[in-house]
């Protein structure tokens, strides 16, 4: 196990992991100070607009960001490399704006007779574009396979969100957090300010353009149906219950969820090499053998502390999140997550077996929406937090048994 953890330090992708754990942490040290500020009723409020736009976040330019990542890193040649760039970014910003009409007007009709939702959902859009251009600047980094610019940039945006929404919150409160997460997106321009705009088409050597948006949008839709599925709680909470209610839920939920983003750290940085090694039986089952092991120990070790010192680690939101039950609840959960879904939903990818995912993220999107607002009215919060805790195991559970099939074809 040793030598397992050394190999993964050693691997240059690790400036990757190193940018999403500053990126997590930056928002988790934000949302505890915002908690701490605001009133339950504004933090919640916030965190349902949020939770609103980050449905439709992974879909932002119908994919466009996938589609680099995925065509740009194969191209070899600089000129069309940038011809690439330049005819995603342009067209998927056009789809951008039509995925924000489509927002707009969901919200319009869900929320009609809550003008003060629409009007938040309304200022997010702002958001929804500048998220839009930071997520294809990183896609051209990654296709330019330069993992440290990458790093550089997503820590300056992570740091930057975290000053900005500190101060901005200190002075005007809800407004002033509304305002850092609204412009924060758009400090890219003090970094890299290269993106081009022309609608010409272009024909590439190696694919065609339906080919690049089919897998564009395709994996965008896989990606956002395994987002939805984890907003989903926060979604009808705010649906059918009040703004207090949202904001202790998401306040319970913080570091349970936040648990997850150390088996994506490892995974993301060993994925290139597990699909190198995606015919090789022996090397992904000794992989998954040794992932076992460290996040096993990782996970006793954190249900130890996150259990015994739960009351202290609530309070640092604030004195009026004393209720650790759903809390714990959720910390295991995520801990078996951590040791299952993590590790073979990247398992199945990189055996070329995305579609289970897909599939079961469709299965576990409609059983969560049914169990939330069959339960919510009868048993509340709680209620929640089991129907939670349901999805965590069975999206662990599930691509374990799938990738196991799959790889007896090997």
């Amino acid at each position: 196990m040793i030598t397992f953890i050394k190999d993964f330090i050693a691997k240059k992708g690790i400036w990757v992991g190193l940018s999403l754990l500053i990126s997590r942490l930056s928002a988790f040290l934000l949302s505890v100070f915002v908690a701490r500020v605001l009133a339950k009723e504004d933090f919640g409020a916030a965190t349902f607009g949020l939770n609103f736009l980050t449905i439709f976040l992974a879909f932002s330019g119908f994919g466009a960001a996938q589609g680099v990542v995925k065509y740009g890193s194969s191209i070899e040649n600089s000129h069309q490399k940038k011809q690439l760039f330049r005819y995603a970014f342009s067209y998927g910003l056009i789809y951008n704006f039509i995925l924000t009409i489509i927002m707009l007007l969901i919200s319009g009709v869900l929320y009609w007779e809550e003008f003060d939702k629409i009007k938040l959902i309304l200022l997010f859009s702002i958001r929804f574009l500048g998220m839009y251009l930071v997520e294809q600047k990183k896609a051209e980094y990654r296709a330019d396979l330069d993992n440290q610019k990458f790093a550089k940039f997503d820590v300056f945006l992570s740091v930057i969100s975290l000053v900005l929404g500190i101060i901005c919150t200190y002075f005007w409160n809800l407004n002033g957090f509304i305002l850092s997460l609204c412009i924060s997106p758009f400090f890219l321009f003090f970094y890299d300010r290269q993106f081009s705009f022309s609608l010409k088409k272009i024909t590439f050597k190696d694919f065609k353009s339906k080919e690049f948006w089919r897998f564009s949008w395709t994996t965008a839709l896989t990606t956002q149906i395994g987002e939805l599925v984890f907003i989903l709680d926060i979604f009808f909470i705010g649906l059918l219950m009040n703004d207090r209610d949202v904001a202790y839920y998401k306040v319970s939920s913080m570091i349970p969820m936040n648990v997850l983003v150390l088996g994506f750290i490892f995974m993301q940085t060993e994925y290139p090499k597990l699909c190198q090694h995606h015919r090789d039986k022996k090397y992904q089952y000794h992989f998954i053998f040794n992932y076992w092991k460290l996040f096993t120990l990782v996970g006793i070790a954190i249900l130890a502390v996150g259990l015994f010192f739960d009351k202290q680690i609530l309070s640092i939101f604030g004195h009026q999140y004393q209720d650790t039950e759903i809390y714990k609840i959720l910390l295991v959960a995520t801990v078996i997550s951590l040791i299952f879904r993590v590790l073979f939903v990247y398992m199945l990818a990189s055996i070329g077996k995305t579609m289970w995912n897909l599939y079961i993220s469709l299965l576990m999107l409609f059983a969560t929406s049914v169990s939330l607002y069959l339960l919510i009215p009868e048993y509340g919060l709680k209620g929640v937090s089991y129907v939670t805790f349901g999805c965590l195991v069975l999206s662990g559970i599930l691509p374990a048994f799938a990738y196991f099939y799959e790889s007896k074809k090997i």
